[in-house]
């Protein structure tokens, strides 16, 4: 019974695994990215993430802004094209569309918004 138990668990895990979300929902998801490109703001916080996330190991070290925009929205991400003087509070960025990460089986690309130092 209790091996029964753990090969069902084994095989949910497995099925989560390879889930792969279609290109139609990331297109739903992202279709209002294109407004924020090329909006301006300024750095409230910001860190940097030395131990990430399994899909950002490529990626690290890498600097995370929290952002004042021009119309008074605050937004979170990642800032790109850094140099250490660029980690200022008050520094102006601006937000690009940049591949977040390639995803698994069908190397689904993924863009999002992050932010480049002017």
């Amino acid at each position: 019974m209790l091996e029964e138990a753990e090969q069902s668990q084994q095989s949910i895990f497995c099925k989560i695994n390879i889930m792969v979300t279609s290109p139609v929902k990331l297109w739903r998801r992202q279709k209002n990215t294109s407004t924020l490109i090329g909006k301006r703001g300024k750095i409230l916080l910001w860190t940097i993430i030395r131990i990430p996330a399994k899909s950002f190991v490529d990626q690290a070290p890498y600097p995370v802004v929290i952002v004042k925009m021009q119309d008074g929205e605050n937004m979170i991400g990642q800032l790109v094209d850094w140099q250490d003087k660029d980690l200022v509070i008050g520094r102006e960025v601006v937000a690009v569309l940049r591949r977040l990460r390639t995803e698994g089986i069908e190397d689904v690309l993924y863009y999002h918004i992050k932010f480049k130092p002017l």
